[in-house]
């Protein structure tokens, strides 16, 4: 059975833009599931529901669970790898800290699951599968100081995620615009140019990791696409 698997930030940031209506349409269209791990579920819904000012999201969310559009995949050990993904940037003897239990609980499901890809919108862990020089770079401007990496668990994790597709919130959201999702919001006023720039806009405001000049090539893309 294919699937998807989710990590928190994808989900905020459709939930922030009134878009989790688009996952139901979407998982129809794959022909599959779509999974969170427990973690993922408490940042979610449990921990909001306790708060007033996310309560409401964390209500939307929960019915997608309800209605079965969202699975919620449990009983996941995820220490080893904790460890492992957080030993292998080291600053003065000391590893840093990097990813959280539910982005790697969200990563050992996708690939306990074999998933068609994962998704996730925060920058860390998408550099640490598919550039990690860069996300170097980017943690010693952050420390002001030079980093150290361990090899061997590089390696290890590189191995262990070859092949895995990593995909964001706007990669989602651009599919759907491209599969008609979004008709009903294009007209003689508002133009699949306009339409397209709110969309990506939206998305990267509100969690996404889009940059500008990507924003641009997208529409540039779908446009002459649509010609």
């Amino acid at each position: 059975m294919k699937s998807l698997v989710f990590d928190t930030g994808p989900v905020i940031t459709l939930a922030m833009n009134n878009l989790l209506w688009t996952l139901e349409f979407l998982k129809t269209r794959f022909e599959g599931r779509f999974y969170i791990p427990d973690s993922v579920k408490f940042e979610l819904i449990d921990k909001p529901l306790e708060s007033k000012k996310y309560k409401l999201e964390a209500i939307m969310v929960d019915n997608l669970i309800s209605t079965g559009s969202l699975e919620v995949y449990s009983k996941l050990d995820v220490d080893h790898l904790m460890e492992h993904v957080n030993n292998i940037f080291i600053s003065n003897n000391k590893p840093i800290y990097i990813l959280d239990r539910a982005e790697v609980e969200a990563l050992a499901l996708a690939l306990r699951l074999q998933s068609g890809a994962y998704v996730v919108d925060e920058r860390t862990m998408r550099l640490l599968i598919e550039d990690p020089k860069s996300l170097k770079r980017i943690l010693e401007k952050k420390v002001h100081r030079p980093i150290d990496v361990n090899e061997k668990l590089l390696k290890d994790f590189q191995y262990m995620t070859k092949g895995l597709k990593v995909v964001r919130s706007c990669d989602l959201m651009v599919l759907a615009y491209e599969l008609g999702l979004f008709n009903k919001y294009i007209n003689k006023v508002h133009n699949d140019k306009t339409f397209l720039d709110g969309l990506l806009w939206g998305l990267r405001l509100r969690g996404c990791g889009i940059s500008e000049d990507e924003i641009e090539k997208i529409i540039g893309y779908e446009i002459k696409r649509n010609r």
